[in-house]
């Protein structure tokens, strides 16, 4: 079969999964084309397509805009000539239809934070079906009265295997473990407390290649690109309740949104504040394998939130072996069970997704410290490891081959 998929193509969530959905349909022996959607004019990296590292891929046709014209949209399918088109987080309804009634099947899938009452009928007209990746998705679509059938997003295999080579030693994460350790609470780049650069240091001197011989315990904060999801200032105060001198906590942006006032709250809140220097954050957005390298060598990766689409650094992490903390709600708690591959904090009643309306979550801060504190414990960090090695085989990505090669075999539902 011939399959078209529209989606962002970059270092971002809706771009890693539509790349891993890509490699496995081709692992399935369908042809794939991907129409790559830049970001908004209006983006802090504006009208981005990747070509480099693992997103030099034949067949990805860079679109002319965000807003994709629906005449670009039929001489792209008229070229490729898919059968299908998956499409992840599009509401170009319109052009969507226009596909649709030219005899393209198409497919969609939003996420549930985004997704609201006043888009169910334009996209039942848009798509022959929409299809979930996380069960509070799929009783979401259910409450809207859309019956939606579910892909279960699994551990990708790829970063499997690079688990799997560093548990054989530290010369399995190959150039990491070369790179050098940065000075300690330094902000990597040309800002003062907040600009960023690379990766250097994660594996050696720091995280898990030091944990025998009492080094730092790292924990990793994914950014991404620091939106309302995520509870910076809960997480910091969190960690800055956290007296163990070992600990140290990076903070990975993909941005430098939000710098002064992160900068503010590693001082407390206060402008003239004692800094806290176990805090580090990098605001380069790395090359994919350089990032992946980095939180591999992590001890745990610390990722609360107040909602989520997928959470796809969960999956990340458990394929890679480190133990997670994030609050009681889902769909962290989807992926993450506690005192098995992390632990679950309570989460606070803190508003609503300013979009779709779901309840949003601050963490408990007291009880993230307390988390904090316990996973720096290595007989309690050595089982969550070991849990998450566990829990990756639960998530494994053959269920995930199965659901889509269901999803894009089926007629329209």
């Amino acid at each position: 079969m011939r399959i078209g998929i529209v989606a962002y193509w970059f270092n971002r969530g809706q771009a890693v999964v539509a790349r891993q959905i890509r490699a496995t349909l081709d692992g399935l022996g369908h042809e794939t084309f991907v129409l790559a959607r830049p970001t908004r004019k209006t983006n802090i990296k504006p009208g981005w397509v990747d070509t480099e590292g693992v997103w030099a891929q034949a067949e990805v046709t860079a679109a002319s805009d965000y807003l994709i014209p629906a005449a670009e949209y039929m001489a792209w399918a008229e070229a490729v000539g898919p059968d299908l088109v998956l499409f992840d987080q599009n509401y170009q309804f319109d052009e969507i239809a226009q596909l649709r009634e030219s005899g393209v099947r198409t497919i969609g899938r939003f996420v549930w934070e985004h997704f609201s009452a006043e888009h169910v009928e334009p996209a039942r007209r848009a798509f022959d079906r929409i299809y979930s990746l996380t069960a509070s998705e799929r009783d979401r679509y259910a409450e809207l009265g859309i019956d939606s059938p579910r892909v279960r997003w699994g551990c990708f295999p790829e970063l499997v295997e690079m688990a799997k080579r560093m548990e054989d030693g530290p010369a399995g994460l190959g150039a990491a473990a070369a790179l050098p350790a940065p000075p300690q609470g330094e902000a990597r780049g040309g800002g003062r407390d907040s600009s960023g650069g690379g990766a250097e240091g994660m594996a050696a001197g720091t995280g898990r290649a030091a944990e025998d011989s009492g080094g730092v315990i790292s924990l990793l904060f994914p950014g991404g690109f620091m939106s309302k999801r995520k509870p910076l200032a809960e997480t910091i105060a969190a960690f800055r309740a956290a007296p163990d001198p070992r600990l140290r906590l990076v903070l990975k942006a993909q941005v430098e949104r939000q710098a002064k006032q992160v900068a503010r709250m590693i001082r407390g809140g206060s402008r003239f504040g004692r800094r806290d220097r176990r805090i580090e954050v990098i605001t380069a957005d790395l090359p994919t394998e350089e990032y992946l390298r980095m939180f591999a060598a992590s001890d745990a990766c610390l990722a609360p939130s107040r909602w989520e689409g997928l959470g796809l650094h969960l999956f990340e992490a458990t394929a890679l072996g480190v133990p997670v903390i994030t609050n009681d709600n889902p769909p962290m708690n989807e992926v993450i069970v506690n005192g098995v591959n992390g632990l679950l904090v309570p989460g606070v009643p803190d508003g609503h997704a300013p979009r779709s309306g779901i309840p949003a979550f601050a963490p408990d801060v007291p009880a993230l410290s307390a988390a904090i504190e316990q996973i720096a414990d290595d007989g309690v960090r050595a089982e969550l490891a070991d849990g998450a090695r566990r829990r990756r085989a639960e998530l494994s990505w053959e269920r995930t081959t199965a659901d889509l090669a269901a999803l894009v075999g089926d007629g329209p539902g």
